[in-house]
């Protein structure tokens, strides 16, 4: 097993023959898909390629749980933003009006298109933090002469998230081995335990960033000064290379993108309004 940045993935996995700036353009490019289209339709189908991705590359499904409390709340958060504090708006349709708060069609269904492009954007970086390593970060974006500094720390930031959910793990198997079992509690107090967990989290980020601090030090690192000058070598490149696929695949995402701009803007594709699942969704709720 390769431990990568949110997990382990077996060494035998297909993922690691292609070269890791691809996953890194993959990570860039794919992640702007959702804010050109509107229709939730074409979201949702992004996100089951890319959990379809994740089971090719042999990524733990069972991961997958701990995202959805967030995306509970996260959804929570964005339909009452537009509900209950979007306001009074005679010109939209009325679906309901429940304790004085008017809920309209056009304010649910913005909710939605909201919710459903930002859920694949988390998808597309859980994806490559499952399948990467801080090796795999460096070597990416060192390839494309992407300055030390920069590439030092975009990939301690990454795996501090990595950190972040270790600790995570910690946090409950600590609680566990004081007799707490979640086990038929309701949803709202997981979701309560989980908000209640980011005050030990929060602490303990404050000792890694501690550590790291100390370990630069006592390493000789500078970001700073004559000794940031100094070039460094990048042996690590020399044990990664471009094969043909890397570059079909750098093509293939690189139409994609073009394709769905000329699609979006060209030929009007794309659009809420051209959803079957909205229009089902509206005569549900008319």
């Amino acid at each position: 097993m390769n431990k990568t940045l949110l997990g382990y993935v077996p060494n035998e996995s297909p993922i690691y023959a292609v070269h890791p700036f691809v996953k890194l353009f993959f990570l860039l490019i794919v992640s702007l898909f959702p804010m050109f289209v509107t229709a939730p339709d074409w979201n949702i189908g992004l996100m089951f390629v890319i959990i379809i991705f994740m089971w090719i590359s042999r990524v733990n499904m069972k991961t997958l749980k701990i995202y959805v409390p967030v995306a509970i709340s996260m959804g929570t958060i964005i339909f009452i933003s537009y509900t209950v504090l979007g306001g009074t708006h005679p010109e939209f349709e009325l679906l309901a009006r429940v304790w004085g708060i008017n809920f309209y069609w056009e304010r649910v269904r913005d909710a939605l298109v909201v919710y459903f492009r930002i859920l694949p954007m988390i998808f597309t970086m859980v994806f490559f933090l499952s399948t990467s390593r801080e090796r795999d970060i460096i070597v990416a974006m060192r390839s494309v002469k992407v300055p030390f500094v920069i590439t030092y720390v975009f990939a301690m930031a990454l795996r501090s998230a990595g950190m972040v959910l270790e600790d995570f793990q910690i946090v409950r198997q600590a609680e566990q081995a004081r007799g707490f079992d979640p086990t038929g509690k309701s949803l709202p107090y997981k979701i309560r335990q989980y908000v209640m967990y980011m005050i030990p989290l929060f602490a303990l980020s404050l000792r890694r960033s501690e550590e790291f601090t100390n370990a630069l030090v006592a390493r000789g690192y500078a970001f700073t000064g004559e000794f940031s000058k100094v070039k460094r070598a990048d042996y690590i490149l020399t044990h990664y290379s471009y094969k043909y696929f890397d570059y079909i695949f750098i093509a293939l995402i690189g139409i994609a993108f073009i394709a769905l701009l000329i699609f979006r803007y060209g030929f009007g594709y794309f659009l809420v309004e051209q959803s079957w699942l909205m229009r089902i969704l509206h005569g549900a709720v008319s």
